[in-house]
């Protein structure tokens, strides 16, 4: 009997995925609770199992292409003949990513139809065809999406049609070809890329999943935030001694000590020192919210790309607490296991190279937030000390601020406040009484 397996209801508000990986090919025989592919959606990653036992007769779709939810993802051939069971809701993420632009993919006449508004049913009535990325700018700007009249593929929403409906202009249909004469010869040429020809040997690499949702957030920083950097110089070797007797003091319960927790702290109460670095940005509607809760994101590098977990509520935690929660978040990050609610919604964040840091870098802010603290590398220097020569342990802060929201001088007074929590500890403790 034929079986048609739709992308179920993933939750999470999420009405269409990336196609990430296949586990299985036309002619492949699956059992039931075998995965079948990966999708990644705004909020995750998520394996998707089979309901059935069967063959696989046919893929709807290529990995980096885009489904929709209640659409059909694939078809088998099942083994005995009974009722199709209802879609599975999935629950089950495996890594968690920031939401970017993908690839449009083919639709079939029916699907076209239902993104043009003629399609029948509350889901074509309701829902507009866009990828993560276009819904996630939608959300930012405050802007329905089926209030937007797509103009891509198969009438999907694109980020300029985002754009001309933010400008109160309405985009004008495609224009329709012209009948009266054939196309000139060049008009039949492929467009060419800026981007030099594929010479003999060079790799190519898809620009998609979570590489993509990257380079898409990184780009969309640059183009919104005023980006401006401070740099300082810390004198760090008083935190170095504190921070050497804690993680002897906590190895033997098992819990591993590094620099961030410290940072962590100290950014914290600096945060409450000057709030206009705890807040985010709302473009659409002209709004900027200083946040009271500190939710600290701490960028991991992973083999997939830069993600950015979040400590929630991380004015509330021990050192201890903190290192336990650091270590979990880049633990899972690292294995392709960060759960949805670990990732965005963050107020400030942290990025560090620990031993590849550096002397200095310009981090890019992490929108819609409006300032981030770059750590660099620790080093023994020379230094002059009551006119003596001595060795200090140095190290360099980047802080990123967007200048529509801090102004200069509020900047630098945030990363001496930090500079003398790091310096001096004993104030930093005095901060978590």
């Amino acid at each position: 009997m034929a079986f048609e397996f739709i992308l179920p209801d993933i939750g999470e508000g999420v009405v269409e995925a990336e196609i990430q990986k296949w586990f299985v090919k036309p002619g492949d025989e699956v059992h039931e609770d075998q995965p079948l592919v990966e999708v990644m959606t705004d909020k995750a990653t998520v394996t998707i199992p089979s309901p059935r036992r069967g063959r696989v007769t046919r893929l709807h779709y290529e990995e980096g292409q885009i489904a929709r939810v209640h659409e059909p993802l694939l078809e088998m051939e099942l083994e005995a003949a009974g009722a199709a069971p209802q879609p599975t809701k999935v629950e089950a993420p495996t890594a968690a990513a920031t939401p970017m632009a993908t690839p449009a993919s083919p639709r079939p006449a029916a699907q076209a139809a239902a993104a043009d508004g003629h399609a029948s049913g509350p889901e074509a009535q309701q829902k507009s065809l866009a990828t993560p990325a276009v819904r996630a700018m939608a959300r930012q700007l405050g802007i329905d999406l089926n209030a937007v009249r797509g103009t891509g593929p198969g009438g999907r929403v694109t980020k300029e049609d985002l754009a001309q409906a933010r400008n109160g202009h309405a985009q004008p249909p495609p224009p329709a070809p012209s009948p009266q004469r054939p196309a000139p010869f060049a008009e039949h040429m492929p467009a060419r890329s800026p981007v030099a020809e594929v010479a003999h040997g060079d790799e190519v690499i898809p620009l998609r999943g979570i590489r993509k949702r990257i380079a898409e957030r990184m780009a969309q920083s640059k183009r919104t935030a005023a980006h401006f950097t401070f740099v300082e110089q810390v004198d760090v070797s008083e935190l170095v001694k504190v921070k050497e007797r804690i993680a002897a003091a906590t190895q033997a319960e098992g819990v591993k000590v590094t620099f961030l927790p410290f940072i962590v702290k100290a950014a914290v109460a600096s945060l409450k020192k000057h709030p206009w670095l705890n807040a985010t940005i709302d473009e659409a509607r002209g709004e900027i919210r200083l946040r009271r809760e500190y939710h600290i994101g701490i960028a991991s590098a992973t083999e997939l790309g830069l993600v950015v977990p979040v400590v929630r509520n991380a004015d509330r935690l021990s050192l201890v607490g903190l290192a336990k929660e650091i270590d979990r978040l880049a633990s899972e990050s690292k294995a392709g296991k960060a759960r949805p609610q670990d990732m965005g919604g963050g107020t400030f964040t942290i990025t560090s190279l620990g031993a590849q840091g550096g002397l200095l870098a310009t981090p890019i802010i992490n929108f819609p937030e409006v300032a981030i603290l770059g750590v660099h590398r620790i080093r023994p220097t020379p230094v002059v000390r009551d006119g003596q020569i001595v060795a200090r342990d140095l190290m360099h802060l980047s802080l990123s601020f967007d200048h529509r929201v801090v102004d200069g001088h509020v900047g630098a007074a945030f990363a001496y406040t930090l500079v003398g929590y790091l310096e001096d500890p004993n104030l930093l403790f005095m901060e978590m009484i």
